[in-house]
Parts: structure tokens; C-alpha cells; sequence
């Protein structure tokens, strides 16, 4: 199999969230934020090498299936002032499915979310959790042949900040994301196992202890 055209961005989900969030009273920071309580990070799958730090530990990895085809895990940040941090996992879905739904244009974008159950390692008792699912739909016409489609499986929790200073954030949060890049027109479909790679992955999600 060739090379492709027009592959997306690498991790181009992380990297488009980061210019989506302003740090305001009412809004959410994202990526390093001086004075973030308790930095999260994850064990990467199978074959998935470490390609970046945050906090000093381990915020992405990348993997390459066949030219064309990739995957990748990554983890970012963000912190606010909401009123608690169950609104403010439901608004960070909210934004990710509003960005893709709305703000990316030319591509048909299935989009879902849910509760979850999962509690990263050393997370506060009263950590909240959702999961969500981006699948983006090839067209019936064929007209995008030359570019890659995408599949994110994604993992976000928010945590109250014990003891917050006066003017500091009160609230954080980090996304954790499995993610895809394969192209249909020269053969390539979507792994199989992207959702129990995704499960093991949000399984190994911790915190660390401040």
C-alpha cells in the first residue's frame, strides 16, 4: 500500500481543544496550568511509544499500525471555577461534541457520551467521570478517497481542589482519549479492538498524589 494524502494532523483533537478554551472565571484552561493539583497520566497500550511529558510524566503516545494507518493515546488538562465538577465534565463534553458536530466542517461526525464508572487511581471520592465516542462516517460518494477518517474513544474526569486558594481555579479536569487515523480508500478499516484497548486504558488512569 502507497503513502496517503492528507492525513490528519497528529492527536489533531487535543490539538484543536487547546485553542478552543479561554482561562476565565466562567470558562476552561487547558494543557500545563501552573499550580495544577493533581497531574493525571496513564500506561500506555501495547506497542504505543512515549512521545510526551506533562507534569513530568507520561501525556501521549503514538503508534504507527501500517503507513496511512495510526493510533495514539493522549491526556490534557484544564481547570475553572464552575459550581461543581460534575457541570463541569458535562460542559467539557458538551464542548467536544459541539466542536465536532459544529465547527468542523465537511465531515460527518458521530457523536456519543455517557456516565462512567471508572475512578482513576487516587482520584478524590467525589471525582466524576464521563465517556464519550467520536466516529466520523465515510460518505456515500467517496468524495474524501485521498484523506484519513477518525475514531476517538475518550475518558473525561473532574475533581474538586481541596483547599483552594483565593482566585485559583476550584475545579479540574483531564480528558484522556484512544484514538485512530486510517484511510478506507486504499483498504484500511478501523481495529476492532479500539473500544477494549480504550477500557484498559481509561482503567490505567491515575492521579498523582500532591
Amino acid at each position: 500500500m502507497n503513502a496517503v494524502a492528507k492525513p490528519l494532523l497528529p492527536s489533531l483533537l487535543v490539538l484543536s481543544l487547546s485553542g478552543l478554551f479561554a482561562f476565565s472565571p466562567d470558562a476552561a484552561a487547558t494543557n500545563i496550568i501552573e499550580g495544577f493539583t493533581r497531574a493525571p497520566t496513564f500506561t500506555p497500550p501495547s506497542g504505543c511509544i512515549p512521545t510526551e511529558q506533562t507534569y513530568g510524566v507520561l501525556s501521549r503516545c503514538e503508534k504507527t499500525i501500517e503507513p496511512g494507518h495510526t493510533f495514539g493515546a493522549s491526556i490534557d488538562t484544564s481547570a475553572g471555577w464552575f459550581v461543581g465538577n460534575k457541570e463541569f465534565v458535562s460542559d467539557q463534553v458538551a464542548d467536544i461534541k459541539r466542536y465536532w458536530t459544529q465547527d468542523f466542517p465537511g465531515r460527518n461526525v458521530a457523536f456519543s457520551s455517557k456516565a462512567s464508572d471508572v475512578v482513576p487511581g487516587n482520584a478524590p471520592s467525589h471525582t466524576t467521570c464521563m465517556e464519550y465516542s467520536i466516529t466520523e462516517i465515510e460518505e456515500a460518494t467517496g468524495d474524501r478517497s485521498a484523506e484519513a477518517m477518525l475514531r476517538v474513544e475518550g475518558l473525561t474526569c473532574a475533581w474538586r481542589v481541596e483547599n483552594a486558594a483565593a482566585g485559583k481555579p476550584t475545579v479540574e479536569l483531564f480528558w484522556l482519549e484512544a484514538y485512530e487515523e486510517y484511510v478506507p480508500s486504499i483498504g484500511q478499516r478501523p481495529m476492532e479492538s479500539l473500544g477494549s484497548i480504550a477500557r484498559d486504558l481509561f482503567a490505567s488512569a491515575r492521579l498523582l498524589v500532591p
